[in-house]
């Protein structure tokens, strides 16, 4: 049992857990200690996403245990509770642990510190988490510190802090690759890189993120999402990047498929499919998977209400929702509560989409997490002329395109200049439209500048309108501005 025992770790740091569980299993027929490898039995088959067979084997080891592996497997049932969302309960176990090994306390206090940032406590459970690396450090084992790491890294990104959640994701994937361990540990680390280098508009730089294949196939899969998403809010097709994620998740997955509903909703949105975004963000929201997060279901709502406010709103021969309120209150219904500063923004962000807060506050609440794309998004349901142009600048800096598209039908529809536009618009003006705009910026009236010009006050008029219309302006004050700034 020994000898295989050491096969399965070295297959497990080799970012082989599917391999390591085969040999653990044989394992298990032979004479021996069975404790040590049901609880490696147990991390690999929760690292492969079996969850209910990872329960069944973490009982068993438990019932096992004693001396020092009673600490570890009580810690693992912490990180299960922890799993599941039972945040006290963890915490709870956690503190009954006693131990002097820095590596269990370091495990410990990796699971302790997500605990206290999800019970309301982000402050505490980072500083918690900075003591796990601590202790990770002196035991050595960098298993445990890339669990810290990880579990920081995810709390940080969870807490809306995603600037600091990069910076030190990608000092710790540097010192793996330093170590050639990069390919092995780095699952976590990575997929948390991913989702803050999505929120912070860093979409390059997401795009070239390994996906190494030693990666678990349920953490590359969702990489591969946050890559697909970042490509649909460029207006590229990501659906081979989707089936790709779908094709290396072994079998079933409620929670995987709850969170590619939430991409493939976002593809639709960006490809103007907005009813098929709605129905696909009410199917998932009715039956959601326990282990879904309270913020991956406000961003599922919120996307579902948005979609079915680009729908009300959309042009030409469209298929209308049958009943769009009842829609609304439906997908209102589902929004939890919320956890954290991130959260609670896509909450009032679900809620403005049904009409119910404001646009321009919320578009605040995205600078101060330095999440640009969201802050653009709100100031272009805002609408309000420069917060339209402070929408299209950020849009077009981040070759957002369906926004960019979505910037220009408000502004055209509200008859509001951008920026971008002004010299463009001025080059449609024909010869004597050019010299009328000349005269409007002097702030001349239609009656000077048909004296001016030698035409009738009724011709000035129509020149006059041909150059707002042309120009988007509201008013000729308006157009006045834009004949300053531009002739």
């Amino acid at each position: 049992m020994r000898d295989a025992l050491e096969r399965a770790k070295a297959l497990r740091w080799a970012g082989r857990p599917q391999d390591a569980a085969l040999e653990l299993r044989k394992a298990l027929l032979g004479d021996g200690d069975r404790c040590e490898v049901l609880y490696l039995l147990w991390e690999c088959q929760f690292v492969l996403g079996d969850r209910a067979a990872a329960h069944e084997t973490l009982l068993e080891a438990k019932g096992l245990a004693s001396g020092e592996m009673a600490g570890r497997v009580a810690v693992a049932e912490a990180s299960w509770l922890m799993s599941e969302g039972e945040y006290s309960r963890a915490v709870e176990k956690i503190e009954a642990v006693e131990t002097g090994n820095d590596e269990i306390r370091a495990y410990a206090l990796s699971v302790k510190g997500v605990c206290e940032a999800f019970l309301g406590d982000v402050a505490r459970g980072t500083a918690t988490l900075e003591d796990a690396r601590t202790a990770a450090h002196r035991s050595g084992c960098v298993r445990e510190l890339t669990r810290a790491v990880g579990n920081l890294t995810f709390v940080l990104g969870s807490s809306g802090q995603h600037e600091r959640c990069v910076r030190i994701g990608e000092e710790a994937l540097t010192r793996l690759r330093i170590q050639g361990l990069a390919p092995t540990f780095s699952a976590v680390i990575r997929y948390n890189l991913a989702t803050s280098l999505l929120a912070l508009g860093r979409w390059r730089e997401l795009d070239a993120l390994e996906v190494p294949d030693s990666i678990p196939g349920n953490k590359a899969a969702r990489i591969m999402l946050c890559k697909a998403e970042a490509v649909a809010l460029r207006g590229q097709d990501p659906d081979d990047l989707i089936e790709q994620a779908e094709k290396v998740i072994d079998g079933h997955d409620a929670l995987f498929c709850a969170q590619a509903a939430y991409t493939r909703a976002v593809v639709a949105r960006a490809k103007g499919q907005f009813r098929a975004a709605v129905e696909l963000c009410r199917e998932t929201a009715a039956d959601l998977p326990e282990a879904l997060t309270g913020g991956e279901v406000l961003r599922l709502c919120a996307a579902g209400l948005g979609a079915a406010r680009d729908l009300q709103s959309a042009g030409g021969r469209v298929t209308r929702l049958d009943d769009p309120e009842a829609t609304e209150e439906e997908l209102l219904a589902r929004i939890p509560v919320p956890h954290g500063p991130e959260d609670e923004v896509w909450r009032r962000l679900a809620f403005a989409e049904a009409g119910r807060d404001s646009w321009a506050e919320i578009a605040v609440a995205w600078d101060r997490l330095k999440m640009p794309y969201q802050a653009a998004y709100a100031r272009t349901r805002c609408g309000a002329p420069e917060a339209l142009r402070h929408a299209d600048r950020v849009a077009r800096r981040l070759e957002a395109l369906p926004l960019v598209k979505m910037i220009d039908r408000q502004a055209r529809r509200q008859r509001i200049p951008l920026l971008h536009e002004d010299k463009p618009r001025i080059g449609t003006l024909t010869p004597r439209e050019r010299d009328v705009l000349e005269l409007l910026g002097w702030g001349r009236t239609n009656k000077e500048i048909a004296e001016e010009l030698v035409l009738s006050v009724r011709t000035v008029g129509l020149h006059v309108s041909h150059v707002l219309a042309k120009l988007g302006a509201r008013n000729r004050s308006e157009a006045a501005r834009i004949a300053r700034d531009q002739t």
